[in-house]
């Protein structure tokens, strides 16, 4: 049985992307023209420009 802290760094793996302004976390999906789709924990999809991705004010890569 893993330990909560084993679950937060699978989280963290797997879902690699924060928004800091949210506290969400996301994973990569897919990117094209610009774009870049992100899948939150929950399954929901977003869309963002790839550009604001490299705002570390923003976004936070945590793997």
């Amino acid at each position: 049985m893993s330990t909560l802290s084993e679950l937060a760094e699978q989280i963290c793996l797997l879902y690699p992307l924060e928004d800091t302004r949210h506290g969400m976390r996301y994973r990569i999906v897919d990117q094209l023209g610009g774009t870049t789709e992100l899948e939150a924990i929950d399954g929901e999809c977003r869309y963002v420009s790839t550009r604001t991705l490299q705002d570390e004010n923003l976004w936070r890569l945590s793997a």
